[in-house]
C-alpha cells in the first residue's frame, strides 16, 4: 500500500477509495434519490465541500450524475457543478442509517468547474 495515503484510505484499481471505521461501501444499485439528495460531500481530506442538490436519473431508472453545490449559504450563491455519479464513493453506517458520500477532489477543484445551470 502506498505510505503517502492516509489509514482511512487506500487505492483499488489505481482509483482512489475511501474508507471509514464503521461503514461499508454502498453498490450504486442500492440507493435511491431519496438516500443521497442533500448529503454532504467530503474531499480526500474528509473536509466538507459541497452538498448533493439534485440527481439525474437515466432511463433505466439509475442514478446517473449528481448536481453538487459548492460553496455559498443555505443554497444561496453556490456554485452547481454536475459530475458522474459514478465518481462519487458512498459509505454506509455499519450499524445504522448514516450514509457518506465522499469525492476525490478539493473544494477549490470544484469550484473552478464549469457551472451548471439547471
Amino acid at each position: 500500500m502506498n505510505n503517502n495515503i492516509p489509514a482511512n484510505q487506500s487505492t483499488v484499481g489505481g482509483a482512489f477509495r475511501f474508507n471509514r471505521e464503521g461503514y461499508g461501501h454502498v453498490e450504486t444499485h442500492a440507493l435511491t434519490t431519496n438516500d443521497v439528495e442533500n448529503a454532504t460531500v467530503y474531499g480526500r481530506d474528509d473536509e466538507t465541500i459541497g452538498t448533493i442538490n439534485n440527481l439525474l436519473v437515466g432511463v433505466d431508472g439509475k442514478i446517473t450524475d449528481a448536481i453538487v453545490d459548492v460553496g455559498g449559504f443555505l443554497g444561496l450563491g453556490a456554485h452547481s457543478v454536475k459530475l458522474p455519479f459514478s465518481d462519487l464513493t458512498v459509505l454506509r453506517e455499519t450499524d445504522g442509517t448514516d450514509l457518506r458520500v465522499n469525492l476525490d477532489t478539493t473544494k477549490a477543484q470544484l469550484e473552478a468547474m464549469p457551472h451548471h445551470a439547471a
